[in-house]
């Protein structure tokens, strides 16, 4: 493995630290269109520029997703969700240790997001198991889909201890308004392609939902961070 996690006992919350893996202050850069930025990774798809024509822009990595950062939310197969955690933030970790090769097609997200692709960061993430295929309108790259099998079948990073027939990768509640029927999408490891699953149910907060044999705990985004932090995104011994 890249890194070793330790859970080290801190106020009597668990804190996530990494040790003898070779992270010697790893560079916080990329090669963006041809330019090397300084950039914030805030996870292991997303990182915010520091400097240079586009400065101050959030992004969001295309070709990949990694597990949620906020909390211990996913679990599946033998996995409990406090080490699925533990595989998160390694994954966080891994993407500081180079500089990456992106590029911006001038697209962005719904969020503002530029939508960025990094090629050989995509495929080592896969290769690690620190991220997973999740092709939303387009066709998942079939080298990719190959990388992502290897690294199942090798049991890397997020497959060591099982592979559900889907990760789900979101979830939204039937009284989060917005106009829009609620669903819950889904991602497919053996095929990187995604589905949504729709329904009208209202979950309340911390409550975990299952589907195709992987679970997500159901947190609103305004619970996920500073002092309205749900409860169960704290990892207690």
């Amino acid at each position: 493995m890249l890194a070793q996690a330790l859970l080290i006992l801190t106020s009597g919350l668990f804190q996530v630290a990494f040790f003898d893996g070779g992270f010697d202050m790893p560079p916080s850069a990329v090669i963006l269109d041809g330019e090397r930025v300084a950039v914030s990774w805030s996870d292991g798809d997303s990182f915010e520029i520091l400097e240079g024509r586009l400065k101050d822009g959030k992004t969001r990595l295309m070709g990949y997703n990694s597990l949620e950062s906020y909390g211990p939310v996913h679990s599946w197969g033998d996995w409990k969700a406090e080490e699925l955690y533990v595989v998160q933030k390694q994954g966080s970790q891994f993407v500081r240790t180079k500089v990456w090769n992106c590029k911006w097609g001038q697209k962005k997200d719904h969020y503002d997001r530029l939508l960025i692709e990094c090629g050989d960061l995509t495929e080592a993430m896969l290769a690690e198991g620190y991220g997973h295929l999740m092709a939303v309108d387009e066709e998942p790259v079939p080298a990719h889909v190959e990388i992502q099998k290897k690294a199942i079948a090798e049991k890397k990073g997020m497959w060591a201890k099982g592979v559900p027939k889907g990760i789900i990768t979101s979830l939204h509640s039937a009284d989060e308004g917005g106009g829009k029927k609620p669903y819950n999408r889904l991602a497919d490891p053996m095929t990187g392609k995604t589905r949504k699953r729709e329904h009208g149910e209202t979950y309340r907060p911390c409550q975990k939902v299952c589907h195709d044999g992987s679970c997500l705990v159901y947190v609103p985004f305004s619970m996920r961070y500073g002092d309205d932090k749900a409860d169960c995104l704290y990892v207690r011994p």
